[in-house]
């Protein structure tokens, strides 16, 4: 029986070598062992779907006021070099209002627009290791449950906007807005490519340097069970987030760390896009795909080590 992936976007050579892969290590294969499968292993943002879901997240917590503001660990976890006070004044004067309500107010747009520019100041400044524990540590005060639920809400408000930049303006005059990229999109190539191993008997996970939580249930829509999902984690007590990261943190050599302590074994497939994925592809065993979303150090890798490069699939903007 021939293995054959949906032809779709994929460039003729990865798409072949990808079958190849899955025949000599699948349930086709002679040393096929059902009790040690050979792992697959998936980034998830620009690799698994179109832009980032932990900034979707993110930018609806700003926007819908869903953080926990009345805790001095939130406040305390943003430099005040990033303009954290201003954020705060303008907050404290909408603080009791209906969100619908705040929103009206001049307030909501300062806060709103000072809020996701400190983010953007530090991601530019610190790096995204940086931001993407930050994102996860201001979830502080919350279940996993919660997150869970606020997750869903802003993947399904992700999932229906265009793919675009919003300008964020603290009022209509304003000459220097900020602009967030917004709009998330499934690639279907890498969701055949997931169902296809799991036919074939490949155990997938996903490792991200994502909040787990919030890349769990949209995982699910893949068939990926959330128990196969790895990422940022925050030490939890009495029920709810610390601001204390569970080790290993999931980006760069960490999520070599983490498929050490989870997984246990040499993954025979590794697909990322970016450098914080870069330990984990070079620690494949087999077939590592580069989803090429531009960044020259990473098209030089893939010439060196040999990898596959797949040119990022085109979405439905």
């Amino acid at each position: 029986m021939d293995i054959k992936l949906p032809p779709r976007s994929w460039l003729l050579e990865v798409k072949t070598t990808l079958e190849t892969l899955i025949q000599r290590y699948g349930k086709m294969s002679g040393s096929y062992n059902p009790a040690n499968r050979p792992v697959a292993i998936f980034d998830w943002d620009d690799t698994v779907i179109y832009n980032d879901v932990g900034m979707g997240v993110f930018y609806f917590q700003i926007d819908e006021l869903q953080f926990n503001f009345e805790l001095e660990e939130f406040w305390n976890l943003i430099p005040p070099c990033y303009d954290s006070e201003v954020c705060r004044a303008n907050y404290e004067k909408i603080r009791n209002l209906p969100v619908n309500e705040a929103k009206k107010l001049p307030a909501y747009r300062r806060y709103r627009k000072f809020f996701t520019k400190t983010i953007h100041d530090l991601w530019q400044s610190e790096g995204t290791a940086r931001l993407a524990l930050l994102q996860v540590q201001l979830m502080v005060g919350f279940s996993p449950e919660e997150i869970v639920l606020i997750a869903k809400k802003a993947i399904d408000l992700e999932m229906s906007m265009p793919c675009s930049f919003v300008s964020i303006q603290e009022s209509d005059t304003d000459p220097n807005p900020i602009t967030a990229a917004h709009g998330i999109r499934i690639y279907q190539e890498i969701r055949d490519l997931i169902n296809l191993m799991q036919v074939y008997g490949f155990d997938i996970w996903i490792v991200t340097g994502a909040c787990k939580y919030i890349v769990q249930p949209f995982a699910e829509m893949y068939g990926v069970p959330s128990d196969r999902v790895i990422g940022i984690e925050m030490a939890v007590q009495q029920g709810k987030f610390t601001e204390q990261p569970i080790e290993p943190v999931p980006y760069e050599d960490g999520k070599t760390d983490a498929i050490k302590k989870y997984i246990g074994k040499k993954p025979v497939f590794v697909a990322g896009n970016s450098q914080g994925d870069l330990a984990m592809m070079r620690y494949c065993e087999d077939t590592t795909l580069l989803v090429d979303c531009g960044d020259s150090y990473l098209q030089q890798k893939a010439v060196e080590l040999g990898w596959l490069v797949q040119p990022q699939f085109e979405v439905a903007t």
